[in-house]
This record gives structure tokens, sequence and C-alpha cells, in this order.
């Protein structure tokens, strides 16, 4: 019998073994981690598969409903004889309203349909980024003479009323993610209700608006502000795009349009504010 046979195998280095993991992406065995294009390898994860569906294709997909959103309001207004801000406005109106009704109910019904985010706060701030950007493109081209000719407050305070009332939504995304247990259908009631109770209480009530300080539900004046309007993101949309006197042209944005989109935007950045705390709270129960 050949003695060699006979002698035990040598058992194996940990040093060679750390060695060996080191130089290829810290897996063991030999196989090499993906890295992304900073030559970092993943942690915790066998590769960056993770990252190749977000924001990616939740941008693709939100770009072709701003797409289809331009071409039904250019198809709305292709039977006119001729073009002028009297035809151009409603369609205009529609269109920068249902990119609203994107923002506030299609986003929250993708992201809370899905797994919760570890990181809740800057998954939101990320989406806002893939959001708002593009939506600018719905709302800034309508300052032409050729397309809704509105002055540019009415399209700044537009623009920032998106911003507000997504920053709230967002909000109400993150404390969804951030609690321990996240049940997505009661969350979406929230947002619904955050949506449609403006409406709703003012349809029921009707002198809410007055009591906020601008004209009713049914205001006595078409160009007195209608502070109510501005509680839901919908309505807010319909209020400062309005014609607001009866020759058919549009007066200034008021103080008290201005003042409202700031407390949304206030009340929006608590939320993620208190989510972020809510999150850090429940890290720390779990640990």
């Amino acid at each position: 019998m050949d003695a060699r046979s006979e002698q035990p195998e040598p058992a194996d280095d940990p040093s060679t073994g750390a060695a060996a993991a080191a130089q290829s992406g810290g897996v063991p065995g030999g196989v090499e981690k993906e890295k992304d294009i900073f030559g970092r390898v993943p942690k915790d994860r066998p590769d960056w598969s993770h990252r190749r569906g977000e924001p990616r294709v939740f941008a693709l997909l939100w770009m072709f409903f701003l797409m289809g959103v331009t071409g039904v309001m250019f198809l709305s207004v292709s039977d006119a004889f001729y073009v002028s801000p009297s035809i151009t406005r409603p369609a205009a109106r529609g269109m920068i309203l249902t990119t609203m009704a994107g923002l506030v109910l299609l986003w929250p019904a993708v992201r809370l349909s899905q797994r919760p985010s570890a990181r809740p706060v800057r998954s939101v701030l990320r989406d806002l980024f893939v959001l708002l950007i593009p939506a600018q493109a719905v709302v800034w081209p309508h300052a032409l003479r050729v397309l809704a000719d509105w002055p540019v407050p009415v399209l700044l305070a537009t623009a920032l009323a998106m911003a507000a009332w997504a920053l709230v939504i967002g909000g109400v995304i993150a404390m969804a993610d951030a609690g321990p247990r996240r049940q997505g259908g009661g969350w979406m009631l929230v947002v619904l209700a955050v949506v449609f109770a403006g409406p709703v209480v003012l349809g029921l009530g009707g002198g809410l608006g007055a009591g906020l300080g601008g004209g009713s539900w049914n205001g006595p004046r078409a160009d007195e502000p209608r502070a109510g309007w501005m509680l839901s993101p919908l309505t807010a949309i319909v209020e400062i795009t309005r014609e607001r006197d009866m020759t058919g042209t549009l007066t200034p944005v008021t103080g008290v349009h201005w003042r409202l989109i700031g407390a949304t935007g206030c009340v929006g950045a608590a939320l993620c504010l208190l989510a972020a705390s809510r999150g850090v709270a429940s890290r720390r129960g779990g640990a």
C-alpha cells in the first residue's frame, strides 16, 4: 500500500480562504460578485438585481402615462375650427387634473401594493424626483398663447400645488412603510380620505370655504378665492386654473392660494419627518 495514501489531507487554511474570498469579491469559493459602476459589491445580496427595476421601470411607466395624457388633450381639440385659449384651456385643465390624479392616486396604489421599502423617506424622495420633474413638461408649456395662455403665477402655483400634495401623499406612503406591519389596503383608504375628504365636506357643508377666508363652494363672486377648494389636490387644480371673472380671463393667484399651498407642503414635510422617526423607533424595537 502506498504510504502517501495514508497521509491525512491538509487542513484548509482560514487565512487562505479569506484571502481568496477577498479577491473574488467577498464570496468564498471563487465566485466573483457583480459590481456596480463604482466597483462596489452588494452587501448581503448575491447581485444588484434589486436595483434593476427601480426607479427605471417606474419612471418609464410614468413617462408613458404623461404621454398618454398629452395625446388625449390634443385629440380633444383636434376637431376645433380654430385654436384659442377659450378652447384649449378646458382641455389643458383636464390634462393637468389627470396628471395630479396620477400623482395622488396611481402612485400610492402602485407603491402600497409592493413590498415595504427599507428606507421609506429616501424611497419617497426618489419617487418625487422621478414624478415631479417630468410633470413640469405638462404644466409650463401652457404659458404659450397657442395653448392655454396662462400667466406665470398660475403655472407656478399649479406646479407648487402638485409638489405640495405629492409630498403629502409621499408622507402617507412613508408612514405606511415605516411601521412594523404594513396593511396596504388600509393605508390606501387613508390616501383616498386625503384626496376626497375635502370635496365631500365642502359638498355637504357648502360654507367651509368662507370660513377659511375665501368664497364658499359656490361663492357669490366668481373672482373671490375659494379657499375650501384648496383642501383637495383635485379641486386645488380647478381653483387655481379657473376663470375668475365674467370676461373669461384669469386674475392673479391670491395670497390665500399661496398660503394654503405652503401649509400643504408643511404638512407633507411633517409626515415625512414623522415617518423617519417612526422608522427609527421600529428598528430599535425590533433590535
